[in-house]
């Protein structure tokens, strides 16, 4: 099981890697602001209530209703730049309609990236993008390419700010 999970985390390092790799070349202009900038000292997640946290055990990914949560995060690293965690997605199938509905429970490996400075406090970054990926079964993923249900191995998404 160890290993399985090792071989995902190098998977989930590559795909961000990848995304990363296309990013367009730096220019002198971009070079000189990259200078300017302040050294991010620490880097943090934003909640769902505006509050910044690190290394949280309990993420809610949907605010509205909190209907999908990542639990039970272990967090193996947190950086400046990334974090990556094991965990559960809990997910309610809204079946037959969400208040009715149960939680489904979907192990994850979980990666925080692409930080930008929080405004108003210098020094500190947040992530503005997370990647999750399944270790076992998969949760839907509705209207995948705009057509049907899809189960995906990996989601990546924007968080809120």
């Amino acid at each position: 099981m160890m290993k399985r999970i090792a071989v995902l985390f190098v998977l989930l390092l590559s795909v961000v890697a990848t995304g990363c790799a296309s990013a367009s070349a730096p220019t002198r202009a971009t070079d000189a602001a990259l200078v300017q900038r302040t050294p991010i000292a620490r880097a943090v997640v934003v909640n769902c209530e505006f509050k910044t946290q690190t290394r949280p055990s309990t993420f809610v990914l949907t605010c509205a209703d909190a209907n999908d949560a990542l639990i039970h995060l272990h967090w193996l690293s947190w950086g400046s730049g990334a974090a990556f965690a094991t965990g559960i997605e809990q997910i309610n199938n809204c079946t037959p309609y969400c208040a009715a509905g149960k939680f489904v429970s979907y192990p994850v490996l979980v990666n925080l990236w692409r930080p930008e400075p929080l405004p108003g406090h210098p020094g500190t970054s947040y992530f503005t993008r997370a990647t999750r990926v399944y270790t076992n079964n998969r949760p839907p993923l509705y209207f995948c390419n705009g057509t049907h249900t899809c189960y995906p191995q990996t989601a990546t998404f924007d968080l809120w700010s």
